[in-house]
């Protein structure tokens, strides 16, 4: 068969453009397989110079992957009515093949506050063609779960935190056209304070406060505080207890 396919050939061939532009647009990249598998769906036999063709199409369509201006997404068109394709089909097709903008649900992850030593989990509905999900946190994974046309859940895993430790991240998700950045927050919660005798009081009221290392007596008849428990003293003045 000539470069310059025959008109009707093109006519029989043309159902199958915006087959391929779908594929494209949603991440797949047509081989021959997939070719066969469409023109069995309009009706025309998988014969050699129908096979051809298409994946010659299919090669032209994918330029608008990375079509950033409408210069590129015309002369993609242009191409593509150089192999007899009318000029409206031409355009619809590239501007089918065009991956749509990532959208993800939800917009952010909130772990909330989590006991210490709790690692927590949740699951990003992705959809548009998506390269890849990084995260920079070494208490953040991710794994992809491909669920076809163009829709991935993306499990985010947060493992165990210490007391008092927050996590402010993300998870940036990359596709043909864009990025998107996930926000992530985790708070786990405080050890509560482990409470001894007071020498002064003599009640379970004494702490060690880690964050002004010392130790306070939480008796409010008390108070005393100090580095150590054979220095404490007493703000108020009175006389320790020996």
């Amino acid at each position: 068969m000539s470069s310059q396919p025959l008109e009707e050939k093109v006519n029989k061939l043309l159902p199958a453009l915006s087959l391929l532009a779908e594929r494209i647009g949603s991440g797949t990249a047509p081989d021959e397989y997939v070719v066969k598998e469409i023109l069995h769906s309009i009706g025309v036999k998988a014969e050699e110079w129908a096979v051809e063709q298409l994946v010659f199409w299919s090669k032209i369509l994918q330029g608008a992957i990375t079509a950033a201006t409408d210069d590129e997404k015309t002369d993609i068109a242009n191409k593509l009515q150089a192999r007899g394709i009318p000029e409206a089909s031409a355009i619809l097709a590239v501007e089918a093949a065009i991956p749509p903008p990532l959208t993800v649900e939800p917009r952010s992850v909130n772990f909330g506050s989590l006991k210490p030593g709790d690692g927590a989990h949740a699951t990003l509905k992705v959809s548009g063609p998506l390269l890849r999900a990084t995260v920079r946190n070494s208490q953040l994974k991710v794994s992809l779960a491909d669920r076809g046309s163009g829709n991935t859940l993306v499990k985010v895993q947060l493992l165990a935190g210490s007391p008092g430790e927050s996590l402010q991240d993300h998870v940036l998700l990359e596709g043909e056209r864009g990025q998107v950045k996930v926000p992530v927050i985790a708070q786990w919660e405080k050890e509560p304070p482990m409470l001894q005798q007071c020498p002064q009081c003599l009640k379970e009221s004494l702490f060690w406060n880690r964050y002004d290392k010392k130790f306070e007596c939480l008796n409010l008849e008390c108070k005393v505080e100090g580095p150590s428990l054979d220095k404490l003293a007493n703000p108020r003045g009175r006389p320790r207890l020996h």
